[in-house]
């Protein structure tokens, strides 16, 4: 089936996974996904992001469990490596069979950036500024909610996830 215009899917970008594994943003493409862009070393909003997410797999609807993906792009093309990305999951507990990150080259997270709508820019101390964005994205790369700030709850993400969910469950 042909992709929606605004859909992420239609980036041209290549990733990298945890694993090592080349992979383009459509690897996600066929179950709702709920992705964030973040970086390893930071101390400030990321560990935020992560933690609501985290929160939200543990909230998913009972139907949606096995059905959501959990996607994070790092920021940081230069230290967070594959290597660094899998250490970070597992220090986590990110389970592989739902959550994958990804590690790209500026130009990537650039293009990303811009299709999510989270803005960023290098701190000048080896991080980065940027916006604290979670995206609730449909099984065709639609974004269809995101969730904006750190001061905000995850809950009503986890009910737009039952309501995109629910005809697919």
């Amino acid at each position: 089936m042909p992709l929606p215009g605004g859909s992420i899917y239609n980036l041209e970008s290549s990733w990298t996974t945890q694993d090592g594994t080349a992979a383009k943003v459509d690897s996600l493409r066929g179950e709702p996904v709920i992705a964030a862009m973040i970086y390893t070393s930071c101390k400030d909003m990321c560990p935020a992001i992560v933690a609501d997410m985290l929160w939200i797999e543990k909230h998913l609807p009972p139907r949606a469990v096995g059905h959501v993906r959990f996607a994070l792009f790092s920021f940081d093309s230069l230290v967070d490596t594959p290597v660094r990305l899998k250490g970070y999951a597992a220090e986590h507990g990110m389970d592989a069979g739902a959550w994958t990150l990804f590690h790209s080259d500026p130009d990537a997270v650039r293009e990303l950036a811009a299709a999510l709508g989270v803005r960023y820019r290098p701190d000048g101390k080896g991080g980065f500024d940027h916006a604290s964005v979670i995206s609730l994205i449909d099984a065709d790369g639609t974004i269809v909610f995101q969730q904006k700030g750190t001061e905000v709850t995850p809950k009503e993400l986890v009910a737009r996830l039952g309501a995109i969910a629910a005809p697919r469950f």
